[in-house]
């Protein structure tokens, strides 16, 4: 089986690519040194490029795209750093799927919307269920 990427992706995976290697590199050493992470800012610019909730459906406020999209945007982020790639993990990949899996319609229109179009961060914690 051969598997190519379609032009649209092509084109996604360049744009992300182009805005990493511009916009990250000094960001990614800056939080590396400081052990913080992205500022509500880059996450609001994130969210304005459409990098955010790639693959949460667009009556979420998403792009509607699919999890090869959302991975191959994550990849491009990835290759700068962890610390500027974490929040298209947290809204593709990470929590935002299991609130995508297991929430009420309520809950996932309220949180897949804030999330493609905010500066929101995501976080999810497991607990085992013998502690409080």
């Amino acid at each position: 089986m051969e598997f190519q990427l379609t032009e649209e992706q092509r084109q996604l995976q360049d744009t992300a690519r182009r805005f990493a290697q511009a916009e990250l590199l000094e960001v990614a050493r800056q939080l590396e040194d400081k052990d913080e992470p992205l500022s509500n800012e880059w996450r609001a610019r994130y969210g304005e490029m459409g990098f955010l909730g790639v693959n949460i459906p667009e009556s979420y406020g998403g792009l509607g795209l699919g999890n090869i999209d959302a991975l191959l945007v994550l990849e491009e982020f990835a290759k700068i750093s962890p610390a500027v790639a974490f929040p298209i993990f947290e809204s593709s990949v990470g929590p935002v799927r299991a609130i995508d899996h297991f929430a009420d319609e309520t809950l996932r229109s309220f949180h897949g919307s804030a999330l493609a179009r905010s500066s929101w961060p995501w976080r999810c914690r497991n607990r085992r269920p013998d502690r409080h």
